[in-house]
């Protein structure tokens, strides 16, 4: 067996070989909530199965609402190599890739529940250390939207906001993010930070841009959760929500975005 992932190797055909019964890929196909209502981490799965594909839709705890990490294509995986997959399979891979971190969840079956180990790598020379999360998950109740429930206000809790986000138990000191900032959208980007309320103001040419737009975020740990909308002093009108984390005090990276917008890394 060829593995995409070399760093992993060691842990991964360990995870493989120890099996605790065997599986099938229609066990791994439905809705899925972290047991642990108060994680930091990974708080709900969506994985849907035809045959011996599978896609996994994964969200990380975020304030107001987490964090939508996006769907990816997952590698099945069955104890041996005479197994069928599609009746055999026990082990389930994806990985979710972000600018500057990969997060690799290995999922494995475990009676009517799942269990996620969690690696995370960053790749931005930031200087964190790589970690590994573990988590429980079990079907969602009927009616449950995708994503879980809606956090109530104050519920925030540090940790895994988004593929590589804070490790557990950190909340970095508060910064200060007033100034000019440069974004790889190519525009400008006006800060003031107030207490934990960040406004800003964006325009790609100061006299003639194509668009240009506003933000007001909340700051909560390292992440910013925050609605952004374009202004008419550009021609582009579009809106929508962002969550960015603060990595330095001098670097901003967006974890989650919609509504179109472009840009992804802040730094100044």
């Amino acid at each position: 067996m060829r593995l995409l992932y070399p760093c992993l190797t060691a842990v991964l055909l360990l995870l493989l070989t120890a099996t605790g019964g065997l599986a099938s890929m229609a066990q791994f196909a439905g809705s899925w909530t972290n047991i642990d209502a108060n994680t930091g981490g990974i708080t709900s799965l969506d994985i849907s199965v035809m045959g011996t594909d599978a896609q996994v839709h994964a969200w990380g705890k975020c304030h107001p609402t987490d964090c939508d990490w996006g769907t990816v294509q997952a590698q099945a995986f069955a104890p041996s190599v005479s197994s069928d997959v599609l009746s055999g399979a026990d082990t389930l891979i994806a990985v979710f890739d972000t600018s500057f971190s990969q997060t690799t969840l290995v999922i494995k079956s475990a009676g009517n529940r799942l269990k996620v180990d969690s690696y995370d790598r960053f790749l931005d020379n930031s200087g964190r250390s790589n970690y590994l999360g573990s988590y429980t998950f079990q079907k969602a109740s009927a009616g449950t939207p995708p994503g879980g429930a809606t956090p109530s206000p104050g519920d925030t809790g540090p940790g895994d906001m988004g593929p590589g986000g804070t490790i557990p138990g950190s909340t970095p000191a508060l910064m200060d993010l007033t100034g000019v900032w440069n974004c790889d959208d190519g525009g400008i980007y006006y800060v003031r930070q107030l207490g934990t309320t960040v406004w800003w103001y964006g325009e790609l040419d100061p006299n003639t841009p194509n668009w240009s737009n506003v933000m007001k975020g909340s700051i909560s740990g390292n992440m910013i959760n925050a609605d952004w909308s374009d202004v008419p002093k550009g021609s582009v009108m579009q809106n929508g929500n962002l969550v960015l984390q603060i990595v330095s005090n001098n670097n901003l990276v967006a974890i989650s975005k919609t509504g179109g917008f472009a840009g992804s890394v802040w730094t100044r």
